[in-house]
């Protein structure tokens, strides 16, 4: 089902859905990020090891990748805002539950429960931007919503110094927040079609299937689309682990000093977002993800090379722009690259089966870097990056079709 667009920039619903969907990835965000901020203080309050901690961590993004099949396939078959709806308040609940656990293995049942949720917002999200938005600007709302992910990680760090001395709790309640916020988004968003009416799928009386992805020659886009999102999560979350550590102990840079470095990096991926946004939306998807690709790869090489700790530490900033570019564009490429009736559950599917890279790169470049120095696990994020730019050589531009075929 085509959209209408009542404007050259989108449906009239179009700014409401807009702040709708910002929002609510702004506390999914929250909620993803929070848990590192809190990891000090649980390693404590549990007894557990760091190897346990970081369990929890994993759980969460296995509760992720699943999440976005099963919410993903929800959206398709019983609405896209029904499903974002659900997944808010299935998020104040996880958040709200951390009252009434107390050991690591309540935990880690808790974390994957918060992670399906966690996993299974994009895609409703990503789909009611391409439904609303016309394909010329359809890549700077995605990537403007997207770029929530770095408001909420630093107003985590902000709610952590204020709370984790007081009752380190409270960091968890404020993720409660998404329940109302549902009650907002429902009144945002308007209420369109119950499940999917694309003639293709009623037409055959079925509803959209968990194998709909990898039939009628759509395999293909989704393995190549998978790997674009594993490079890129690998890629971000091995320099998010490792960086600051490799500059204070192989570059010098202050302890003092480093505090302040991930909030500047945070800074530099929200205009990341918007530069990266509007350029997919004028050279398109795929060349604007294969420059973002490109610079990331370059702005690690120079960590490598340059020694100066003061220049390193601005230089966050430029890493911080690079790393955001390939989400900037990639909400509107999956959103086209899919039939529309697949969109919310191809989308999220996607982006988070990449996160197995998020959980592998950390623990990978770190026995790197212990055996042959970090210096040489960082080298590891460069040629990432680069396959990156590879693989998207296999897939097609979509920004011309889009707005041809104006879906």
């Amino acid at each position: 089902m085509k959209p209408f667009y009542k404007t050259a920039t989108g449906t009239s619903d179009r700014w409401r859905v807009l702040w709708a969907t910002f929002f609510s990835y702004f506390v999914d965000s929250y909620d993803l990020i929070v848990l590192a901020i809190a990891m000090s203080v649980l390693l404590k309050v549990l007894g557990i090891s760091l190897p346990e901690g970081g369990l929890l961590g994993s759980a969460t993004m296995v509760g992720a990748i699943a999440g976005s099949v099963v919410f993903g396939l929800m959206a398709e078959n019983y609405g896209r805002r029904f499903t974002l709806l659900l997944t808010l308040f299935w998020l104040g609940i996880g958040m709200g539950l951390v009252y009434f656990v107390s050991t690591w293995s309540h935990w880690m049942v808790l974390r994957f429960f918060t992670g399906l949720a966690i996993g299974g917002l994009w895609g409703p999200c990503s789909a009611l931007i391409a439904e609303h938005w016309a394909p010329a600007f359809r890549a700077r709302a995605a990537s403007f919503v997207y770029s929530s992910f770095a408001i909420g990680a630093v107003l985590a760090s902000l709610v952590g110094r204020l709370v984790l001395n007081v009752d380190w709790q409270l960091l968890f309640l404020v993720g409660t927040c998404s329940i109302p916020l549902a009650c907002i988004v429902a009144w945002l968003i308007p209420s369109g079609k119950k499940g999917n009416t694309d003639p293709a799928i009623t037409a055959q009386g079925r509803r959209v299937r968990i194998g709909d992805i990898f039939e009628k020659g759509l395999m293909r886009t989704t393995i190549l689309a998978t790997l674009v999102s594993l490079c890129n999560l690998a890629g971000y979350w091995g320099i998010a682990y490792w960086v600051p550590t490799f500059l204070i102990r192989e570059r010098g840079l202050s302890l003092a000093s480093m505090t302040n470095f991930s909030l500047f990096m945070y800074v530099g991926m929200f205009i990341g977002f918007q530069l990266f946004g509007i350029m997919a939306d004028k050279i398109g998807r795929r060349k604007s993800m294969m420059v973002a690709f490109l610079l990331v790869s370059l702005s690690v090489g120079v960590y490598i090379v340059v020694r100066d700790p003061q220049f390193l530490f601005w230089w966050g900033g430029v890493v911080g722009i690079g790393v955001s570019g390939v989400a900037a564009a990639i909400g509107a490429y999956y959103a086209e690259l899919f039939p529309e009736h697949l969109r919310a559950y191809a989308g999220g599917f996607c982006w988070n089966m990449g996160r197995i890279g998020a959980v592998l790169a950390p623990y990978t470049i770190g026995y790197i870097g212990k055996v042959h120095g970090l210096q040489t696990g960082l080298a590891i994020t460069c040629v990432i990056s680069l396959l990156g730019v590879v693989t998207l050589c296999f897939l097609p531009e979509t920004l011309k079709n889009a707005g041809a075929k104006k879906s």
